[in-house]
């Protein structure tokens, strides 16, 4: 049987027992510690000291609160590589394993032991173009034999795409350093979005531009910026990680899909459901609704179809109070059937003023709670034109982008 101990990481003089994971074969369970943190209050309410045997559903193998820690796209695939390296096929390797290989090298602030993995450390021996043009031929399956560099800097992360975990200097100034190490003074954590070869080459700009938009739409983002590449790569997106306040700390994320133990790939859902979501976890604080209210209608108005379970999340600080995460994600992403990831009031496609009307009727908001929001949103979306022309963006993906924008903003006049 193998045993994990789990805790919550907020400092490092503050580590408390959340519980342990264990499994034998196909079945799982976990026990809470005594006293335990509510990390997960809706899908895994607290029971300290009960066994609790976990129904392992498609896409869900352990509790969504620890699949948010697991990586998956682009991390799973540097894990498995890894494991790969070391004698170990991909089926022979559980989930339980893949937490123990990060240890306390997550994502957010959960944290596991035994660890198998390395520990957690930096580097900064390889560029970061060379970096780059070495993720763009793993992800096209050009190379097996993965540079332990880049495992370091983006076995942790989720998504599709090609990530890092970097280190950049608060003052803006030069370098930057790889890994999930304890950083120096003076640096900020940071995740890095590398182009693939499949992408078009404004890629990063244009989510730098409707991360600009989104805040003008009076939406929490965390501060981002392009990194040169060098020639021949271009540059690439970067966002200061919200999970970590730095000095060594570290804040509780949970998805909308952990917090509803799915599968975010695929879960039907609703932003009548995620508004309902966030109430509960929140303990009824109305902004943090009116601000997942506004992460919607901002979606919908930017065409950002892609706005699965795993791209809205909360964060869970050390005195326990939950508030919705900064946006991330965003950015011009049309789905080539027209229907967006997450309906509003059942609606998927063309959605309208009318459908977050009825939503927030249903919820008990009242009309003067959407009106204001609505309005500020489209109110920036009515300058995706600028926000593009300010991040550099003229390409034709760009020039098609704004004509859908505008189309959808109107829907919501």
């Amino acid at each position: 049987m193998k045993e994990l101990r789990v805790s919550l990481r907020f400092a490092p003089d503050d580590v408390r027992p959340v519980g342990t994971l264990a499994e034998d074969g196909r079945r799982l369970w976990f026990e809470f510690a005594n006293d335990p943190p509510d990390i997960s209050p809706y899908a895994l309410p607290l029971a300290p000291a009960t066994l609790i045997e976990h129904r392992p559903k498609s896409g869900v193998p352990i509790p969504g609160v620890f699949a948010d820690a697991r990586p998956d796209g682009w991390g799973l695939k540097l894990l498995h590589r890894a494991f790969q390296r070391a004698g170990r096929s991909a089926s022979s390797v559980s989930a339980l394993d893949e937490l123990a290989y990060l240890g306390d090298r997550t994502m957010g602030a959960l944290t596991f032991e035994p660890s198998t993995g390395p520990e957690g450390s930096l580097a900064d021996s390889v560029g970061l173009g060379r970096l780059a043009q070495h993720a763009r031929r793993v992800y096209d399956d050009e190379v097996t034999d993965v540079l332990p560099a880049l495992v370091r800097a983006g076995a942790s992360s989720g998504g599709a795409r090609p990530k890092a975990l970097i280190g950049l200097r608060a003052d803006g100034g030069p370098g930057v350093v790889f890994g999930e190490g304890e950083l120096p003074e003076g640096w900020e954590a940071w995740l890095v979005k590398f182009p693939t070869s499949r992408d078009d080459p404004e890629v990063g700009r244009r989510e730098l531009a409707w991360m600009r938009m989104a805040r003008a739409a009076g939406i929490d983002v965390p501060p981002c910026r392009l990194l040169e590449l060098g020639p021949g790569v271009g540059d690439a997106f970067a966002v200061r990680r919200f999970d970590r306040p730095g000095r060594g700390h570290r804040l509780h994320m949970l998805s909308a899909a952990g917090a509803l133990d799915v599968d975010f790939r695929t879960a039907v859902a609703d932003y009548g459901q995620l508004l309902r979501l966030t109430q509960f976890v929140c303990a009824g604080d109305q902004r943090q609704v009116l601000a997942m209210l506004r992460l919607a209608a901002f979606n919908v108005a930017s065409v950002n179809d892609d706005d699965h379970l795993k791209n809205a999340s909360f964060l869970m600080h050390p005195d326990g109070t939950w508030r919705l995460a900064p946006g991330y994600d965003l950015t011009y992403a049309p789905s080539p059937s027209g229907e967006r990831a997450t309906t509003v009031a059942g609606t998927g496609k063309a959605v309208g003023r009318s459908d977050f009307e009825r939503m927030a009727g249903d919820v008990g908001l009242r009309p003067r709670d959407l009106g204001p929001i609505i309005e500020m949103v489209l109110d920036a979306t009515a300058e995706v034109e600028r926000h593009l022309s300010d991040a550099g963006c003229t390409g034709a993906v760009s020039r098609v982008a704004i004509d859908a924008v505008r189309e959808n903003s109107h829907r919501l006049r």
